[in-house]
């Protein structure tokens, strides 16, 4: 059953990112670009202040070490599938 859930949810993933990819509109995208201050906004908090955080969180709570790199892991990966679900449902 292992091999069918992972192909599963694999299948599941992709429908729903290309779902949303599916859905976008090239206007509003190129608009989006044009603002600076959003993708500056963006990408500051997604590159620096997430991982700062994910860093502080660790070192405040003196997190073991797995605990400590898997937090610092997934602060530093930016967006995902689950981030692009929330964008397209509040049309950011």
């Amino acid at each position: 059953m292992g091999v069918f859930a992972e192909i599963g949810t694999n299948v599941l993933l992709f429908c729903l990112v290309f779902g949303m990819s599916a859905t976008v509109d090239i206007g509003h995208l190129k608009k989006q670009l044009r603002n600076r201050v959003a993708l500056l906004t963006g990408i500051s908090l997604q590159f620096v202040i997430l991982p700062f955080v994910g860093f502080v969180i660790v070192k405040a709570l003196n997190m073991d070490a797995p605990m400590g790199v898997a937090l610092l892991v997934i602060t530093s990966s930016p967006g995902g599938s689950y981030s692009n679900w929330w964008c397209s449902m509040f049309n950011a």
